[in-house]
């Protein structure tokens, strides 16, 4: 079944419960509105991968996905991501029916923006100190051992692996 028909089929009656009605739809994307909320549901056919963005209107949208599920219904909850279409509308529907569902869908999303945002500055806390070690890889490569120094200093001694941490010994020493 093409996507927009089974979001249409299975979670239209869902959503609809809630005051939410179709107020724009494309191939592969079908966006719902009620009074107070936003859902957009993508399907990106090239990567076969899924995308639901839930938010209040006028505000940031924010990214469904199996961690939030999770954290939001417990370990036991259904994925959404890497299944098929199927799967990933009738597990998107089994989450809607549940307490922390209707809880978002009727506008209380703060323990969902939350958890979304802590995810996304854990991601990009991850991201720079990978960053940052490379740069200290490159410096200590080239027996930069001030740059060393300073971009671990950046990170913080206690957050880095140990091979960092005999490094950054060596290289205080050596200063």
């Amino acid at each position: 079944m093409e996507f927009n028909t089974l979001v249409k089929t299975c979670l239209l009656p869902i959503l609809q419960k809630y005051g939410f009605e179709v107020i724009e739809e494309f191939k592969n994307i079908v966006c719902f509105q009620s009074s107070v909320m936003k859902v957009n549901l993508v399907f990106n056919y090239y990567d076969k991968s899924h995308l639901v963005e839930l938010g209040r209107q006028g505000e940031t949208l924010y990214p469904l996905n199996d961690n939030a599920i999770k954290e939001l219904g417990g370990s036991s909850a259904p994925p959404i991501e890497q299944v098929n279409s199927k799967v990933f509308i009738q597990n998107l529907s089994l989450f809607f029916e549940t307490k922390e569902g209707v809880e978002i869908l009727t506008g209380n999303k703060s323990l969902f923006k939350s958890i979304i945002i802590q995810e996304s500055e854990k991601y990009t806390l991850e991201l720079i100190q990978k960053q940052v070690l490379e740069a200290a890889s490159k410096a200590w490569e080239a027996n930069d051992y001030l740059s060393f120094v300073e971009s671990i200093d950046k990170i913080g001694i206690s957050k880095i692996p140990q091979s960092y941490q005999l490094k950054y010994k060596i290289a205080k020493q050596k200063l």
